[in-house]
């Protein structure tokens, strides 16, 4: 939810500020066309002889949510909205009555003109970048401990940004207009797919049922379906890997999948094929798309923000260590 917000309130960081109310409330088909600009606020907005600054109204909120989201329904827009007044990113300065007297559910968010919002000290830390630091619901994704790729800078950078929900969104988008956006889309379809296998191994290992061997038949298919999307030759979305290893994986997915323990064993095989061609792409993001990212003038001001200086310094601390360590081994 805090991913969305910040994309509501702009994703370079500036408010989409309008001089005056009624700029603000007019409509346009071309308000958020390019998906990057933030829901309208006005600058000032005088309420029952209170001035508020930076408010916008319910319909500008569902409205930015319909365009820029991926809702498909305008219902969603209202429970994502009220979401935002419940994790007290967002409040309400005036409240559209009239719509909560036919419309119960909407005591909490109103999508109308009349209602207004502003952003609360919680929303405002959030768009600033304090309180960042907890990790996504992807969490684990960076390269630590992750065999054959080297701990440099750049592998460090990447770490922070796959475990960043909101840096995550930026880097894709800037994969997207480098057009190798289907690296990001691998990689993490790669790792909840390991999860997802290793979760019906051990389930169809502790109890081999019918019905356990069917969760690794559709671990299995969901196998043919990465491959058949990435890794198989002409496939839509193919990736640059090394030679001997599209060889390795065209040979194992092409052969029969066998029954039963054959199959585990088969499933077994795949991963560690599907987490070689992951490290490939890592390193391939790290050492390309991670350096491209970071000088992208378009993220400049949120990208300020992160400490990445900071994993530099780390590193070349570590690897400082590293060789004095050696030395002193060596002299032993």
């Amino acid at each position: 939810m805090e991913v969305v917000f910040r994309r509501l309130c702009g994703a370079n960081g500036g408010l989409n500020i309008k001089p005056n109310a009624n700029a603000a409330d007019s409509d346009s088909l071309s308000d958020y066309r390019d998906g990057l600009t933030g829901v309208k606020m006005a600058s000032e907005r005088k309420i029952n002889g209170k001035v508020y600054k930076d408010t916008f109204t319910g319909k500008a909120c569902s409205d930015w949510l319909m365009d820029c989201c991926t809702t498909v329904d305008r219902r969603e827009t209202y429970e994502m909205a009220s979401l935002f007044v419940q994790y007290d990113l967002m409040e309400s300065v005036q409240q559209d009555r009239a719509y909560m007297a036919t419309s119960p559910s909407g005591a909490m968010f109103q999508p109308t003109k009349p209602a207004i919002y502003q952003l609360t000290a919680k929303g405002k830390e959030i768009l600033s970048g304090a309180g960042r630091g907890r990790t996504s619901e992807s969490d684990g994704l960076g390269a630590s401990g992750r065999p054959g790729v080297a701990r440099d800078s750049n592998t460090q950078r990447l770490d922070k940004i796959l475990n960043d929900a909101a840096l995550r969104l930026l880097f894709r988008e800037n994969l997207r207009e480098t057009h190798c956006e289907e690296n990001l889309s691998f990689y993490l379809e790669v790792d909840q797919f390991v999860r997802n296998c290793h979760g019906a191994i051990k389930s169809a290992q502790r109890n081999p049922t019918s019905s356990s061997m069917d969760g690794i038949k559709e671990i299995m298919a969901q196998a043919y379906g990465i491959y058949n999307a990435f890794l198989a030759p002409g496939s839509p979305c193919e990736l640059n890997i090394d030679h001997q290893l599209r060889s390795n994986l065209a040979t194992r997915m092409t052969k029969a999948v066998g029954q039963d323990v054959a199959m585990i064993e088969t499933l077994e095989q795949v991963i560690t094929l599907f987490e070689g061609a992951q490290n490939a792409v890592f390193k391939l993001m790290a050492s390309d798309s991670v350096p491209k990212f970071l000088r992208n003038a378009k993220y400049e001001h949120t990208l300020k923000n992160y400490d990445f200086d900071a994993i530099v310094l780390s590193t070349q601390k570590a690897n400082c260590a590293n060789k004095t360590f050696t030395a002193y081994q060596l002299k032993l």
